[in-house]
This record gives C-alpha cells, structure tokens and sequence, in this order.
C-alpha cells in the first residue's frame, strides 16, 4: 500500500496542526513497509531527520497560501495517480484525484468568523465543504469535533472515525528540578508563576485570563507572574490593550514563540497551566502542561474535558470569576494541587502516537480496499 501525506504545514516554526501532521508521519512510517510514505513537502520544510519517507517538495517555493493551494490543486493531483491513498491532515483535498481520499478535521473553528480573519474563514468554509463531500473517510481528533461534524454534516457519520492524537516525545520525560531552576534562574524568572501556551489571539480567550489572573493575585495577595508563550495570532490588539491597561501589567512577561528545548522547562516550572480557550478540536498544550506534572485548568467546552479528564480542572470559559476562583484554589490548596501533579502523567500517557498511526493506519487499508 502506497500513502500519500500532505506536509505542507512542516513549516518552521510548527504549530499543533505541524506537530500533528510530524507525529503522525513518524507513527505511520514506522508501522508500514519501508518506501510506503509519501510526504508532500514545500521547500522550507523542518528537518526530518530519521523519518524514513519518500520526499516530494514543491516544485516552485511557496511561500504564500495562495501558490500552496496552487500546488496542491494542480501538480499534487498528477503525481497521486500511482497512489492507494492520500492523506491531508489539515482540512483541504485536491478537487480531483485518482485516488481514495481522507482528510483530518480537527475543529470547525473555521465556521466561525470571530475566530479567524474574514479572508481565512471564507477560503477554509467552502474548501472544507468541497473536501467533506468528496472524501472517502474523515478523521476527527476528538469526540467533540465528531459531534459538531454529526450536527453540522449528518450524512457523513458513517464515514468519519475519532483518532486520538499522542503526546508529542519532546515531553516524554519532565525534566529534573535542577535543570528547571537553572533554567529559570538563567532567565530573570525567581517568582512563582502561572503559565499560559498558545497563539495570542481571540479563540484563547487571553483577554478573559488576565482578568482572571488580576483577580486571583490579588485577592489572594499571591506572588505570582502570568507568562504568555506564544505568538501574536490575529486581532491580537485587545489583549495588548488588557495587558497595558492591568494594574499587575509589571507581573504579566509575554515571551513570544519559545522554541522546542526551552518549552518543557517552562512547563515544568510554572506552579498551574491556565487554558481557557474558548474551542479547541483537541488542545495539545493541556495534554503537554500535565505530561510534564504541572496542575492544569482549562474550559468545561469543546474537547477539553477529553484530553483532561479528572486530572484537571474545568471551568467555564466565559466566567472570569469562576477561572479566577479556580486559579485561587489550586494556588492555595496543596492537597489538590498534589493531587493534579500526581494525576496528570498518568493521564496523559494514555494520548499514545504508536497506537494513533495504527489506527489511521486501519483506516488507510479499509479505504483501500474499497
């Protein structure tokens, strides 16, 4: 069997959807015969160093959207002929193939135009539409996003199947607590802190966190900093605004992107991982914040609770009191706080990559032989 799989977001630097599509390449090559894996790759693609595949770079560099939709639609097609399948992770499928097709929806986030530009929200509503409707199988990454699916799209139910994601092997092992002080010592960190990951834009819900966060240090009197990591996304200026407006503005760091050795020491170190986003098809960095031990509060919505389970905390992403007052109590409540420290490896050891590509794997042979 021979698999087509669309890479072109292993661009630098990687976001869930390129660690997602990474993760699964190396899970799927290591499980079929050598010379089985084909990757679609733009020009400036990460390193894949160790990833045995077949290599298919773009023939012309692109490094804007519109020359990557170009590619996709008129060279990939051709070149899938001798193909048994063809895997996109992200949404979109050529409008025409020779070949079985499968695409991965990992949210409809899309469908709402509050959560990307106007441009975005336009050009991924109607590719995904043409893409749901031609492909022979769907994967979701959670049954969250099945269930939006299910509603939105009722005849695709047959068709579509919940692949959890794993955790990514950068944080298969937390490291040591002198490594973490170190770490922190050698950056200026020598506070206590709450940690935040992910792209600074709207679906983050930032703005709502450093409310949050202004309630819970002082009404606690906590010593505690907000560290943001992370990108600025899109519509970015209401969380500037927020964040010079604070009255603890000197107690709230934004780093910007932190890159792949640096961010499981910032993990390990903070005293809670917050999440509030307000959707998210699964939410890596909940998974990662308790791999790496650290106690995790997140939103009652969309797939968080399925990444989290009981070894987190869930709130309303719409409350600043309640995300406040849950921020309060594990900050002030060591007994909980050891207890999510203690539960959170467990719990995230269960997300497995092996076990991910075995499945999708399945899902490849049962298309194939269609």
């Amino acid at each position: 069997m021979k698999v087509g799989l669309m890479a072109r977001s292993l661009r630098p630097p990687l976001t869930g959807i390129g660690r997602y599509t990474l993760n699964l390449a190396r899970a799927v090559s290591s499980q079929l015969p050598a010379d089985s894996l084909r990757l679609y790759l733009t020009r400036d693609a990460v390193p894949l160093n160790g990833l045995e595949c077949e290599r298919r770079l773009a023939p012309i560099p692109t490094p804007h959207e519109l020359l990557r939709v170009l590619w996709e639609q008129t060279v990939v097609p051709v070149d899938c002929r001798e193909l048994d399948v063809y895997h996109s992770p992200s949404y979109t499928l050529p409008l025409v193939t020779n070949c079985p097709r499968i695409v991965t929806i990992h949210d409809l986030a899309l469908l709402n135009p509050r959560f990307h530009n106007v441009r975005l929200h336009l050009y991924l509503r109607l590719q995904t539409s043409l893409a749901l409707r031609r492909a022979d199988a769907v994967i979701t990454v959670s049954r969250a996003t099945e269930r939006e699916l299910h509603k939105r799209y009722p005849r695709l139910s047959p068709r579509v199947h919940v692949i959890y994601p794993g955790l990514d092997p950068l944080f298969a092992e937390r490291p040591s607590q002198a490594a973490v002080h170190r770490f922190l010592e050698e950056r200026g960190q020598d506070k206590p802190y709450v940690l935040f990951v992910g792209a600074l834009e709207p679906r983050k819900n930032i703005v709502r966190l450093i409310k949050a966060f202004e309630l819970a240090v002082l009404e606690s009197s906590l010593p505690h900093d907000l560290v943001l990591c992370g990108p600025l996304g899109w519509r970015f200026a209401p969380i500037l605004q927020a964040l010079e407006s604070s009255p603890v503005r000197d107690r709230i760091k934004r780093l910007g992107f932190v890159n792949d050795s640096a961010l499981p020491l910032w993990y390990a170190g903070a005293d809670v991982f917050v999440y509030p986003s307000l959707l998210e098809g699964f939410g890596f960095p909940a998974l990662e914040a308790m791999a790496m031990g650290v106690p995790v509060i997140t939103s009652d919505v969309s797939s968080l609770p399925e990444v989290v389970g009981d070894a987190g905390v869930t709130v309303s992403p719409r409350s600043t009191k309640e995300l406040a007052a849950a921020i309060q109590k594990v900050l002030t409540d060591e007994a909980l706080a050891s207890r999510l420290r203690e539960s959170g490896p467990t719990r995230a050891a269960r997300f497995d990559w092996e076990e991910a590509g075995r499945r999708t794997i399945d899902v490849y042979r049962e298309v194939a032989s269609r």
